[in-house]
């Protein structure tokens, strides 16, 4: 394989999984911005990985020993990506055997031929680059004849507003916003003229021109167009939140999104309409991602150390010659610290004079499999007055490889508690940057609600700030009290109610689900079922009988998994259609528009363009008169398809049926 196929080779797979982690795991999260950034850096960041040599930062031997690397480096070599260095090392008649051809007939056949396969492969991606690259300038003229046929109305702050006399979708390009006053009504287009200003003010134009140059250099890559779909989509995330958060109504702007439809007239811009109005108002009702999911952001890190090992194709090699291991210090951080504090789950005291086995384990690996070997017991600890330990770990010298510092309790009593860090030269764990308090049972371990973590100021990746022992002992004492009046509740409640039966047991001031888990705490948690909020006696009168917990588990902000609102449903707000035979003259009845009394959809529940709309869950929006173009009540088991409580549904359309989402199959409408 050439130089250039190999690049290509290793492109295509840094943007497969630069598009699979954000769909996967960051799509569905709330920090847009986090997000656009995500998107933008590894995106260009995919082009640059392919010449990356590990080489120079971490040796050869020391990859060779992680399984993952190995088999993504055989995966790679096996797609046709073969190293030049083991080429070299092979005698000349093995690659005579090997590819079936005498050197000099290959050669005589090279030069007869007008193309070779490799060839003919860069032929065809650089006439699809072309043929793009022409697409790309037509969007550029097509801007400019509109821009040319508009007339300037606005160039205040550097924002230029165009006013377009076609039967255009709003938009906006650059710093410049297009759009038909006469296609709108004036409460809307104050909507639509600050959602476009996010786009202008946030440049959003220049995400758009890199998604696009994106596709252009990878279009055989469908990898590339997700991304860019992602890019585009996750802007108009942007715009919706900056809009709703200035204090528009949440409900009617999903209604002007649901009214603004049409094909855009520039499809490089950032439009009004863009992207799928479902996702749009599904991210626009979900409550804020909690802080601790951030998190998620630095999984990529240990991802794309996987992937800068797979394009190296000389592990095994490396490995192969046995060399030495060459001790190095680790250049990130200089301490690891093992402390906390101990306290008894049952008495909710602290475990005091506890004595420590400090030991050092590390992970080797035997033919395929890995093992922790003893390497050295040190001295014991014991635990003060106040269940507090402390080991403060000096990793400065530590040579190379992945180590485990652990603390065995001495005496019996404890020996199931698991206290222990995993310090790696390879990567830094967000795992090793905090402190705990646990609560712990002789004999064994209490569940994971009785480890809580504090946080030790100090950020992932950044050099470590020494801290001293009285430091991380003052930090956990100020959290102390609210962690054992948490535990106390816990631990009574599980002796009171070994098997509880109902949805939602009040104990105290505390909420608790099935699996005998805290949820929340009186005057705090909020309660709602299908919208409405209601009492915790509701959600069990309705569920009464639910072999599963039926919840819908959202908070806005939570802290040790306790939660602020609960929403519990009784139906899906979407569903994919229906099955045509559910359709027929039984289970629809169509109304006339002009008949149709638009108050009771205030008491009764309606789908309006294909979105069940629900007070305090849903979108929750309200047609107007003016706009409803059909109108069908759904009877019997149609309406059971959509809510199993209900025989009566109405179905409004206020758009054209190809518009309208997860449309019934209606024979002869």
């Amino acid at each position: 394989m050439t130089p250039f196929l190999e690049y290509l080779l290793k492109l295509s797979a840094s943007l497969a999984l630069v598009g699979l982690f954000y769909q996967l795991v960051l799509r569905r999260l709330t920090f847009y911005n986090w997000n656009r950034w995500y998107l933008l850096a590894y995106s260009a960041l995919a082009f640059f990985i392919p010449f990356v040599n590990l080489n120079h930062v971490l040796p050869p031997e020391k990859l060779a020993t992680i399984p993952a690397l190995v088999e993504s480096t055989r995966l790679i070599t096996s797609s046709g990506a073969v190293n030049s260095n083991d080429i070299k090392s092979r005698p000349e008649s093995k690659i005579t055997q090997i590819e079936g051809i005498p050197r000099q007939v290959k050669v005589h056949q090279q030069n007869e031929s007008a193309f070779t396969l490799p060839q003919a492969f860069v032929f065809l991606l650089l006439a699809g680059i072309a043929f793009l690259l022409l697409r790309f300038i037509f969007y550029l003229i097509s801007f400019a004849r509109i821009k040319n046929g508009a007339q300037l109305i606005s160039d205040e702050d550097g924002v230029k507003v165009y006013y377009c006399e076609r039967k255009i979708v709003p938009f906006s390009f650059g710093n410049t916003i297009f759009y038909n006053p006469n296609l709108h009504e004036a409460r809307d287009l104050e909507e639509i003229m600050r959602h476009e200003l996010v786009h202008v003010r946030q440049r959003h134009t220049l995400d758009i021109l890199f998604a696009e140059l994106l596709c252009i250099l990878n279009w055989y890559n469908p990898f590339a167009w997700l991304i860019r779909r992602a890019i585009r989509q996750n802007l108009e995330f942007i715009a919706d939140r900056e809009v709703l958060e200035n204090g528009t109504d949440a409900r009617a702007y999903q209604f002007l999104l649901l009214k603004v439809a049409g094909v855009p007239e520039f499809r490089l811009a950032n439009q009004f309409n863009f992207s799928s109005l479902k996702q749009r108002i599904i991210m626009m009702n979900r409550l804020k991602s909690a802080q601790a999911y951030l998190v998620r952001f630095f999984y990529i890190i240990p991802l794309t150390l996987v992937l800068l090992a797979a394009c190296r194709t000389d592990i095994e090699n490396m490995a192969a010659q046995g060399q030495d291991r060459v001790p190095a210090k680790n250049g990130e951080i200089e301490f690891e610290y093992l402390s906390g504090i101990l306290m008894d789950a049952e008495s909710g005291k602290p475990i005091a004079n506890l004595p420590l086995e400090k030991s050092v384990k590390q992970i080797v690996r035997e033919n395929s499999s890995l093992r922790e070997v003893l390497i050295e017991k040190l001295e014991t600890i014991t635990t003060d007055k106040d269940g507090f330990y402390f080991w403060k770990i000096d990793v400065r010298d530590q040579p190379e490889g992945d180590y485990f510092y652990a603390l065995k309790p001495i005496g019996g009593k404890y020996e199931d508690l698991n206290l222990s860090v995993h310090h790696s030269d390879s990567w830094y764990l967000s795992d090793n940057l905090h402190f705990n308090v646990r609560f712990v049972k002789e004999n064994g371990r209490s569940g994971l609600q009785d480890n809580y973590s504090v946080r030790n100021g100090i950020e992932p990746g950044s050099s470590s700030v020494p801290m001293e022992s009285n430091e991380v002992k003052n930090l956990l004492l100020n959290k102390l009290p609210e962690f054992v009046a948490q535990n106390k509740l816990i631990v009574d409640f599980k002796k009171q109610y070994w098997k509880p039966v109902k949805i939602i047991t009040k104990f105290r001031n505390g909420y608790f689900n099935k699996d005998r888990i805290l949820l929340g705490y009186e005057g705090v948690l909020e309660f709602f079922l299908d919208g409405k909020r209601v009492g915790y006696e509701d959600i069990n009168k309705e569920f009464e009988g639910y072999l599963i917990e039926p919840a819908s588990r959202v908070s806005e902000n939570y802290q040790f998994s306790i939660n602020k609102k609960l929403f519990y449903l009784t139906f899906p707000l979407f569903r994919d259609a229906p099955p045509a035979a559910l359709t027929s003259a039984h289970t629809v009845e169509w109304i006339s528009p002009d008949a149709f009394d638009l108050a009771k959809l205030e008491k009764e529940p309606y789908i309006l363009d294909g979105f069940r709309q629900v007070f305090g869950t849903g979108s929750n929006l309200m047609p107007l008169k003016s706009e409803i173009k059909r109108v069908a009540i759904f009877k019997g088991d149609l309406a059971r398809y959509y809510d199993r409580k209900i025989d009566k549904l109405w179905w409004i359309e206020t758009r054209p049926p190809a518009e309208v989402m997860e449309r019934p199959d209606f024979a002869g409408r």
